[in-house]
Parts: C-alpha cells; structure tokens; sequence
C-alpha cells in the first residue's frame, strides 16, 4: 500500500532538528571559548551543506515515489497527476535517470523541467511561488560558494547579499549563515533557511500548518 507523502516529510524535519541540536553546542562551545568565531563559521558551513542534501535527497525521493506509485499525496490520487507510468517498474529509475549516472535536483529548475515530463502540469512540484523558487536559488548559490569557492562561485554568492549590509566578518557563507538580519528576530540566515526549506517541503506535499 502507497505510503503518504508526510513520511518523506517526517524524516527530512528529523535531520533538521539534529542539526539544530549540533549548531546550538556549537554555539555553547563559542560562548565557552572552546571555540572561536571563524571555526564556528566553518561548523555553520558544514551545517548547511548537509541541510541543503537532506532537502535535495527529499525532493528526489518524493519524485521518484510518485512515479512509481509508492507515494501519495493529500488532495490528489496518483494516477491524476501521474503522466507516465512505467512497466516494469525495475525500470523506473533507469528512465527517471535518463543515461545519466545520478540526478541533479537543484537548482530547482531542472526539477520543474523533469516534473512536467512525468506529471500533469508539474504537479506537485509547480506549486511553489516565486518567493520559495528565488529562496531555493539563493540557498543554491550559498551552498555554491561553500562546495566549489571558485570567482564564479564567490561572485554568485556576493549578489545573493549584496543588499544584506553585513560587516567584512560576515560576508563569507559561514558569516553570513551565522548572521541575524537586522531588525528581524534573533534567528540566524541558518535558522531562516531550515524554516523555509521545511515550508517547502510541507508545499510540496499539500500540508498547510
């Protein structure tokens, strides 16, 4: 029998709450003096790499969930967003995959562009609005300039916040993800970004909370 969609969703919330639990012995570790500012910036940036493949390993295991029907999601049933549907099934990932050796889902483009190959409209994964799509782009471009730190990367990542303010300290990715926007709680770019990531996920399974 399919399993629901908030399964998924369950263990992708679960790795984020583990990696809250780590950034805030961290942060202990800083206010102890165990740890100084720059090599807590490394910690945040590690943090991040894994929060963004957590949420890209959600995304490509709700799409091939729905495609080989083992995946439902609230407010629609398979076969109504399901364009293709492929026999044997020990051949869906071999389609999914396209020749290739393994699948990028971000930038989220190219999971749009996949979504309307298999699904009706895209469906669910057209659903998001432009502000999710941008979030999802600039988390690209962050988890970019950790990855690569090539020019292309770093240039990437200073438009991303260019409009930000930050002093010197914390206009690398590690500094910045660190950093509170100013007069907007005390939650850090890190924090914002796992909310919004776990928003993401809840809108791509039909889950309003």
């Amino acid at each position: 029998m399919p399993k629901k969609a908030d399964t998924l969703l369950k263990s992708f919330r679960g790795m984020v709450r583990k990696r809250e639990t780590i950034r805030t012995k961290i942060e202990n570790l800083l206010t102890n003096n165990i740890l100084d500012e720059n090599e807590v910036f490394i910690f945040y940036e590690g943090l991040f790499i894994g929060l963004f493949t957590d949420f890209e390993k959600f995304i490509g295991e709700l799409f091939c969930g729905f495609v080989e029907g083992k995946i439902t999601i609230y407010g629609y049933k398979i076969n109504e967003i399901r364009k293709v549907k492929i026999a044997p099934q020990s051949d869906i990932e071999e389609v999914i995959l396209g020749g290739k050796q393994y699948l990028d889902w971000l930038p989220y483009e190219r999971t749009i562009e996949r979504a309307k190959i298999f699904f009706y409209d895209g469906i669910p994964f057209t659903n998001l609005d432009d502000d999710q799509k941008n979030n999802l782009r600039d988390y690209h471009k962050i988890r970019n300039a950790i990855a690569h730190k090539s020019r292309k990367s770093e240039a990437e990542f200073n438009k991303t916040i260019k409009n930000s303010r930050l002093p010197p300290s914390e206009q690398t990715p590690g500094g910045y993800l660190r950093s509170k926007p100013r007069g907007q709680g005390q939650q850090t770019q890190y924090e914002i970004a796992s909310a919004q990531l776990i928003q993401i996920a809840l809108n791509l399974c039909r889950i309003n909370v």
